[in-house]
């Protein structure tokens, strides 16, 4: 609230806040100025759902699916007849619904050589393509090493700086939690001088520049503080007088978000409260929320408690440890922090064991793949359904199976889909009439992926169940494209690990 700038927190205190301020600090916390802001902001979410339930979402669909075939003549007949398309709602924009965005996401697949006519129509439109390949540094999904070399290779520029005057740097600090991704970021840009940035960027000798000969913050630590009141509800306040644990604890916090480990150990030696709660919940209870093994090795090992109430239903460190792995996540990071906590994993899941869950249905998702690969086959001209079939089910019905195979495992998409793209075509055509039966080895597939959601305790087996399940078969089709094309069996599962 601007009339309490620059105030300490008593002194706040003894002013009357009144409504005004309150309904200010709320929309402030959604990242609007005002509160008029906030209600106009409000009633055009209202007026884009509203347009979804009326074919507005249908409408996007449309133009991705013209972008996503490289068929300029059909999305000009689309923008013609809905130009608004050209001009998208905030909120639109927010969720990435933007024709460019588009092009950029369908460039990893189609090449940007068979989309270059679509791009250059958009910009004699007017659009501003230079600025659209600039935002997807800030755009909703958090960026990994790959990403930020693709940015690059297209010609993002690493040094851009948003209208909100946050960098790509202080936005991948904050949001991306990947170290390997900020420093490939961090070796093409001049870092500013600053505690939480030195932090963010594990310079253990740098951070040491902040702080006194009593492990106290200098005023240079307090001159550039990380801009977490300007990048959406962090829900954490940005005090204008922070105490010094405070300004310790915000470089402590950036630097666990990167896994820089060393300065983590160095801020605790130097007197940080490894159970500092400056925000309200120790940092150990959200390493382990979040499955950061590494920090939570680190909290442990410097004494953290593990015992200390959020004070929200997600209880303690290790309440959340059980909770989680009860709930499905087994992957050895998981049983490792559950290790940490003290807890015996082998009991916990025989405990759980003891009370199974129904058999899990098909998922939309799923039952969309199988049909997909029934069809495959038959234009295959093939006599029942194989794995390889459902495979490419999976590719063809799109989403998360395929942004995990082509995005999260590092394979090079590019040749990937020069290779596959006649078999998914996303235009091909699908006989809604065909029946052909799914072989023994294809059935065993699909009854592995609802017993893998079953053993999860999901309540629906998804079509990533299957891509998981599909990845797992030695020597299959899918182990041999990752190979192929850079990448490996063992890091598409570690990345679907969380997701299953």
């Amino acid at each position: 609230v601007p009339r309490f700038y620059g105030m300490r927190v008593d002194e706040v205190f003894t002013h009357t806040v009144a409504e005004m301020d309150a309904r200010l600090a709320l929309a402030r916390s959604k990242s609007c100025s005002s509160w008029e802001l906030l209600i106009e902001r409000a009633g055009e979410e209202r007026r884009s759902r509203e347009a979804e339930r009326d074919g507005g979402m249908a409408l996007w669909q449309r133009a991705f699916e013209a972008i996503r075939n490289a068929d300029l003549s059909t999305l000009q007949r689309i923008v013609q007849a809905h130009p608004a398309l050209l001009h998208p709602t905030g909120i639109d924009t927010a969720a990435g619904r933007t024709l460019l965005n588009m092009v950029f996401d369908c460039e990893q697949q189609r090449g940007r050589d068979a989309l270059q006519p679509i791009v250059t129509w958009l910009a004699e439109q007017g659009q501003d393509v230079q600025r659209a390949l600039n935002m997807c540094w800030y755009g909703r999904r958090p960026k990994k090493a790959n990403d930020v070399r693709a940015l690059l290779e297209r010609g993002a520029d690493p040094n851009w700086v948003a209208a909100s005057g946050i960098r790509v740097l202080d936005h991948a600090l904050l949001r991306w939690w990947n170290a390997e991704a900020v420093d490939a970021i961090a070796a093409l840009v001049s870092p500013r001088d600053a505690l939480w940035i030195a932090a963010g960027l594990g310079q253990v000798k740098v951070v040491r520049r902040f702080l006194d000969r009593d492990g106290k913050p200098t005023l240079a630590a307090r001159m550039l503080r990380p801009p977490l009141d300007a990048m959406g509800s962090f829900s954490i306040p940005v005090l204008p007088d922070p105490s010094d644990e405070e300004i310790l604890f915000e470089a402590f916090w950036v630097a666990a978000l990167n896994g820089r480990i060393e300065v983590m150990e160095y801020l605790i030696a130097r007197g940080l409260d490894v159970n500092c709660r400056a925000w309200g919940t120790p940092v150990v209870n959200i390493a382990v929320g979040n499955g950061w093994t590494p920090v939570v090795e680190c909290l442990v090992r410097a004494g953290a408690n593990l015992d200390i109430h959020e004070g929200n239903s997600n209880g303690t460190a290790r309440d959340m440890a059980r909770t989680l792995f009860i709930n499905g996540s087994h992957g050895p990071s998981y049983r490792r922090i559950v290790e940490l906590c003290g807890l015996d994993a082998d009991a916990i899941l025989a405990e759980r064991n003891a009370t199974p869950l129904p058999t899990p249905t098909i998922a939309p998702n799923l039952q969309l793949a199988i049909d997909l690969a029934i069809d495959d086959a038959f234009r295959r001209g093939e006599g029942d359904v194989r794995p390889e079939n459902l495979l490419f089910g999976l590719f063809r019905a799109g989403g998360l199976p395929v942004m995990f195979f082509t995005q999260s495992s590092s394979m090079d998409r590019a040749r990937f889909y020069a290779e596959v793209e006649e078999r998914v075509r996303p235009g091909a055509t699908r006989r809604e009439d065909v029946v052909v039966p799914l072989h023994s080895g294809a059935q065993a597939v699909v009854d592995a992926a609802v017993a893998l959601a079953a053993a999860r305790r999901r309540d629906r087996a998804h079509a990533h169940h299957l891509l998981y399940v599909l990845a797992g078969i030695e020597g299959g089709t899918a182990a041999m494209l990752l190979t192929k094309f850079g990448s490996s069996v063992a890091e598409l599962l570690n990345s679907l690990e969380s997701a299953v």
